[in-house]
């Protein structure tokens, strides 16, 4: 367990070193990820399963993140609420899986490096009827297994961001909150919210975020819409790309692998550039969303941590 609680680190501007993709590494390694689609398309609980049918590899993966420096790990429960765990069948069983994952990340960070991060990983579903409750419940159990924070990622209109930080609060911990997919103005593609409609909508519940961060888009398209952000925020921001995996699907097959990532120009070098340029603009938190590996995270350290 940390010394140091992570808002209060936050708060001191230590520049934060984020891991990298979880899911799409289960992937790269030869983990089946995709469990159920329903007619709708919507996928099931992305690499959630992966917490029973692969323990031994997420753990390692969150291992490999915290031996190349990673200060925090996201726990392995994206997309793993009792809705988005219903398309595979599995809703009754959310929980078993989210302490799953929940245990795994915290043995690794405790084996790895015990002044080390778990936030514990909420996302509501684009396209899927979950709800407030799905994502209170999932909070409750990470922060009763003890995560240091609660990432709610994913998030696109700013009807989500008033669900998911809402549903976050009531655990006490220190909230991030990353928004996702950005048109050329900084708004949100879902339903054209700027930045400053966000935050105009956390004060709007009263509850305190900790962080904003940019996530799961190109790195241009971030790199874009964060002086936008900083703008309408004067908390510390963070940024963690996609760079390049395609998460989209076709058919019923539950066993159905994902289309997988095509990287292009994205390479581990290319991105610490792009890391580089997020930290001379003041981000304080920078990491990898999917496709992005170990080796991305290798490339980050340097830069992020000054060394």
């Amino acid at each position: 367990m940390p010394t140091q609680n992570f808002a209060d680190r936050l708060a001191s501007g230590q520049n934060i070193l984020l891991d990298g993709g979880t899911g799409s590494e289960l992937q790269r390694r030869g983990v089946n990820i995709a469990r159920g689609w329903n007619k709708s398309g919507d996928i099931g609980p992305w690499s959630a399963v992966a917490n029973k049918t692969a323990p031994d590899a997420v753990r390692q993966i969150h291992t490999d993140y915290l031996s190349l420096g990673a200060d925090i790990i996201i726990s392995n429960t994206f997309w793993g609420n009792r809705s988005r765990m219903a398309v595979a069948g599995l809703g009754d069983d959310w929980e078993e899986y989210t302490r799953l994952a929940a245990e795994i990340a915290l043995a690794a960070r405790d084996d790895a490096n015990p002044e080390a991060y778990v936030a514990g990983g909420i996302a509501p579903s684009p396209g899927l009827g979950d709800s407030y409750e799905d994502l209170r419940e999932q909070a409750a159990v990470l922060a009763e297994m003890g995560v240091d924070a609660i990432l709610t990622e994913y998030v696109g209109s700013v009807a989500k961001v008033r669900q998911s930080v809402r549903a976050a609060a009531p655990t006490g911990l220190p909230l991030l909150l990353g928004l996702c997919h950005f048109d050329e103005q900084g708004r949100l593609n879902m339903d054209g919210g700027s930045m400053a409609d966000v935050v105009a909508a956390i004060d709007d519940e009263g509850v305190h975020v900790d962080s904003i961060l940019l996530m799961c888009s190109a790195p241009e398209e971030i790199s874009r819409t964060m002086p936008m952000l900083q703008d309408a925020f004067d908390g510390p921001t963070g940024a963690y790309s996609n760079v390049g995996y395609d998460g989209g699907g076709k058919g019923d097959d539950p066993d159905l692998q994902l289309r997988g990532s095509n990287i292009g120009e994205n390479t581990p070098e290319n991105y610490g550039r792009f890391g580089q340029e997020w930290l001379d603009m003041g981000v304080q938190i920078i990491g990898g969303c999917c496709a992005s590996t170990p080796d991305h995270i290798a490339a980050l350290a340097p830069i992020v941590k000054g060394t």
